[in-house]
């Protein structure tokens, strides 16, 4: 099997197209998704190597399946994906109890498997513990069915300019593996599922709009490529076309800078520009899209989860 250039514990199949498999690898839960021969070819090779494995369990709407501390469940053709009850067992603590250190423990322990499943990567989680555990039934994030044929990588970037509190800037990204369909006004609507996102603060100094625009593209595409490499494993395993990668920016500036070869008067951030020129000409991306700020996601994402902190 072939490693995800990704996730290293996410393996592909090298076979034949009959025996197409994916396996995900967490600690002792293994989540598969694969053909009947893949199945078959697993369980020989376990008696070969007389290795001793859990039962397989196979998820269906009257089964469903536990993996990384979350629960699968299939709902029609839509797969939903929940906490097992973490958020339900967060409680305050007695700082005067005589097992406050154990209790801290749990909690703790608690926050990291909630941090885990929403994809928070920030410290100040517990502060907002509370208000997720009572908006958890309605957040549950679904997974949907998608034609891998016609499917795009789609990624939103977004950067403020000393926004935050200490006059830092945030940077943001959401990808969406999603079907689009076009309209003749110019616009197009996209149906699919968000399979990453992030919400950081800048290390780097910026000095502009144009360089927090610049910076959170750079980090979009760098992950995107990351992901879309592995998508192109995938589909290059079933015989299907490449997945395209398409970038979109609210940022005018940036988007001339890229798609008119435009210049600006920073010349440090040249660098980052000609890189994302380089990909962008090498087809690595397949088109840079400017679109309303009104109608681009990761802002509105950004501006909750600065409000949040």
């Amino acid at each position: 099997m072939a490693t995800s250039t990704y996730d290293p514990c996410l393996l592909i199949t090298n076979g034949r197209r009959e025996a197409f498999g994916i396996v995900g690898l967490q600690t002792d839960d293994t989540l598969a998704i694969g053909t009947p021969a893949f199945s078959g070819a697993e369980d020989a090779a376990l008696q070969k190597a007389n290795f001793r494995a859990k039962p397989k369990e196979r998820l269906s709407k009257e089964v469903s399946l536990e993996f990384n501390g979350c629960t699968l469940t299939l709902r029609g053709d839509t797969i939903l994906l929940t906490q097992k009850g973490q958020g339900a067992k967060i409680e305050i603590i007695d700082p005067k109890a005589a097992n406050r250190a154990q209790k801290y423990m749990e909690q703790r322990a608690r926050g990291r498997t909630l941090r885990r499943y929403a994809n928070l990567k920030h410290r100040s989680i517990f502060p907002r513990l509370r208000k997720y555990n009572n908006l958890r039934t309605q957040n549950t994030p679904a997974i949907r069915p998608l034609d891998l044929a016609t499917a795009k990588l789609v990624v939103f970037t977004d950067g403020s300019f000393a926004n935050n509190q200490d006059l830092s800037s945030q940077l943001g990204y959401l990808l969406i593996l999603a079907n689009e369909s076009s309209r003749q006004d110019s616009t197009f609507d996209i149906r699919g599922n968000v399979i990453h996102w992030s919400s950081t603060k800048c290390k780097r100094v910026t000095r502009s709009v144009l360089a927090s625009e610049t910076y959170g593209m750079v980090s979009g595409v760098d992950i995107a490529i990351a992901i879309l490499t592995t998508l192109k494993i995938i589909t290059g395993r079933l015989g299907l076309p490449p997945i395209p990668l398409i970038v979109c920016t609210d940022s005018y500036s940036l988007y001339e800078c890229l798609v008119k070869l435009g210049t600006t008067a920073e010349k440090r951030l040249m660098i980052d520009i000609m890189a994302l020129r380089q990909s962008y000409e090498r087809r690595e991306i397949t088109e840079i899209r400017w679109i309303n700020g009104e109608d681009n996601p990761r802002t509105h994402s950004r501006k909750q989860h600065q409000i949040a902190r």
